[in-house]
């Protein structure tokens, strides 16, 4: 394969640039933001980008108007997030200050624990009248921590790799370990970098730095929640895996999860047949913690894209059931306010 000339970009939410040093052959240059990278592809000084696909939420009539498209995907690594600090989440003491940079995180540590006091750094930037860094805001986070004026805080984990932290960490683990447990998806986007390249570019040269499971991942959020507004995307976590169904059973019957079992089940009640799927588990959480909606789906790798679009209309006309208020109905009943409460 002849060499290529392909530049990265990197964020807190995922660290590009680690992740293309596995492969050897091409030239990489570091970009500064995304429209340099378009730039330097539109003139054909770049053959590919690879960017964190947040970066290109709400900007793909941007990208397509500018002549290219996203090539493919490289899988995830370690996506979830880790909480910084002197003990467990569950041994914080009580109304412990936690400050997370993550929505969707944020709701899920409410949720985890009610009497948590979890707010965003621009949040407790401005009750505490004290100015945000616009850099280095983990290293203003750890000394706020070192000197007790807050308890934790949460970074993504190949964020706490890449900034050396000395210091001990919590991971919130996407699968509950026990009957009942706790889990926290991943955010959307998170540690999942995309390829750009110019429409037409041969794919083929591209595909020793795509992966078959981030390929699928990009798909079913942009599918799923391209669309959807920073707000409710920011509030949303998934988990896309490739997955046995003895190994999603065995899961199911060891944490009591009946809404996972009956994922391995078809129409008629019966177990699927034993194979690789692909998993998907969606999650949105209210600010306050106390409500959720999950759904889970499995679905053949082959038939991805029908899959994406029927699990996207249920999940669309669930959540919109559950954002709006019922009406009073003659058979139904009393009516009720919204189940989510904006």
């Amino acid at each position: 394969m002849s060499s290529m000339s392909i530049g990265f970009l990197n964020d807190d939410t995922c660290w590009c640039g680690d992740r293309i040093s596995e492969a050897d052959g091409h030239e990489y240059t570091e970009i500064q933001n995304m429209a340099e990278g378009f730039k330097l592809l539109e003139s054909s000084d770049l053959d590919a980008v690879i960017i964190p696909s947040r970066a290109i939420h709400g900007r793909q009539i941007e990208m397509i108007s500018s002549g290219l498209s996203v090539a493919g995907a490289i899988n995830q690594h370690r996506p979830f997030h880790v909480v910084v600090a002197g003990d467990r989440p569950s041994h914080l003491p009580r109304s412990a200050v936690v400050i997370s940079g993550s929505r969707i995180v944020r709701r899920q540590l409410r949720r985890f624990r009610r009497d948590l006091r979890v707010l965003s750094p621009k949040a407790w930037s401005g009750i505490q009248n004290v100015p945000l860094p616009e850099e280095n805001v983990v290293s203003w986070l750890e000394d706020m921590r070192q000197n007790g004026i807050i308890d934790a805080y949460t970074i993504p984990r190949e964020s706490f790799d890449r900034l050396n932290l000395k210091t001990r960490r919590f991971a919130l683990w996407p699968d509950p370990k026990e009957a009942g447990g706790s889990f926290f998806l991943p955010p959307m986007y998170s540690d999942l970098p995309i390829v750009i390249a110019r429409e037409g570019f041969p794919k083929k040269r591209l595909e020793g730095l795509f992966g078959r499971e981030g390929g699928a991942a990009w798909h079913v959020m942009n599918e799923l929640f391209g669309a959807e507004s920073e707000d409710v995307a920011d509030g949303i976590g998934v988990l896309v895996q490739h997955r046995t169904i003895s190994s999603l059973l065995q899961q199911a019957e060891t944490t009591r999860d009946l809404a996972l079992e009956q994922s391995c089940r078809d129409s008629e009640g019966d177990i699927l047949p034993e194979g690789s799927r692909l998993f998907i588990r969606v999650e949105y959480v209210s600010k306050d913690g106390m409500r959720t909606f999950r759904m889970d789906r499995l679905i053949d790798p082959e038939n991805l894209h029908s899959g994406c679009v029927t699990m996207g209309m249920e999940w669309r006309a669930m959540f919109s059931t559950l954002s709006e208020p019922q009406d009073e109905h003659p058979r139904l009943g009393a009516g009720s306010p919204a189940f989510f409460q904006q």
